[in-house]
């Protein structure tokens, strides 16, 4: 099923035995995931954007590029700053655009985006999004063709079946965290977690915009109540994780939630167009997965 909204994009409704997902052509990614009709992600009306990015796609690179300026192959190149209360460039050039319908089934969709040369990008690159539900969850696949630096990742807003987000516990295996200063930008070497994420913390009382990485993969991260909610479980070239709660405590609830949280996969840290730590660079494929499903 396809339906229309006021800002022209498509939103192609999936369905497969027990799960049923919305993919959207703005920002090329999940509007909602649900199972025997309870959220598995956080969704938003129809007619609105994307709040706090909610489950839009992050490339050519995810995160944040300090300034907006990188060096590649010699040159800089000046970003937009798209985040400018902390002179950042943020979320790269895909999440706030419309993405094409490259096919669409009863239980999959595949979307793609070309961008050509634009401000401080000027290399062409391709994104595409396949979508696909089956017995055991949302199958999302990805990849890329480019022809410069090249990060990826997604802002998803995981839900514990509707259940309150504080009443659910965290578990990420991760096992180093990347410290971020004022501007979400890393200001020292990966250290010692700060929470015990392997093995299960409470999200009541956290407010967090920390980034984590796994040294050994693949990763897989649960918000569960009493052992019911869902799971993410990423490819092995998938170690990065930003996890964001939103909250009114500074100025940024989830819109009817007021709390909720990001589990963000990614494939390379904070300002890594400027640091180099995994980007891709211009003559290597891109693909990764992330599988989500219910607890």
């Amino acid at each position: 099923m396809l339906r229309d909204n006021s800002r022209c994009c498509e939103i192609l409704v999936i369905s497969h035995d027990r799960y049923t997902a919305e993919i959207t052509t703005f920002g090329g990614g999940i509007k909602s995931l649900s199972f025997d009709n309870k959220p598995l992600t956080e969704t938003y009306s129809d007619s609105d954007d994307p709040p706090l990015s909610s489950g839009v796609i992050l490339a050519p690179w995810p995160n944040r590029t300090a300034d907006g300026t990188f060096i590649y192959s010699g040159q800089k190149h000046q970003l937009e700053l798209t985040e400018p209360a902390r002179n950042n460039a943020i979320h790269g050039l895909v999440h706030n655009r419309l993405w094409t319908v490259k096919k669409h089934s009863r239980n999959a969709v595949t979307l793609k985006i070309s961008l050509g040369t634009g401000q401080g990008w000027p290399w062409p690159v391709e994104v595409e999004a396949q979508y696909v539900l089956k017995d055991d969850g949302l199958h999302a696949h990805f990849r890329a063709f480019g022809t410069g630096p090249f990060g990826w990742g997604w802002h998803t807003y995981l839900s514990p079946l509707g259940e309150e987000v504080d009443r659910a516990v965290l578990t990420l295996n991760v096992d180093q965290e990347l410290p971020l200063g004022e501007r979400n930008l890393p200001v020292g070497e990966l250290k010692e977690l700060s929470l015990p994420l392997g093995t299960g913390v409470p999200i009541a009382g956290q407010l967090l915009d920390n980034c984590y990485y796994a040294s050994n993969g693949p990763v897989r991260a649960t918000v569960a109540v009493n052992g019911r909610g869902v799971a993410m479980e990423c490819s092995d070239n998938v170690r990065w994780f930003q996890v964001f709660t939103p909250d009114s405590i500074w100025g940024m609830p989830y819109p009817g939630r007021d709390r909720a949280i990001a589990i963000e996969p990614m494939t390379v840290p904070p300002n890594a167009l400027n640091t180099g730590i995994d980007s891709l660079d211009a003559h290597e494929p891109f693909e990764c997965s992330v599988r989500i499903s219910a607890l």
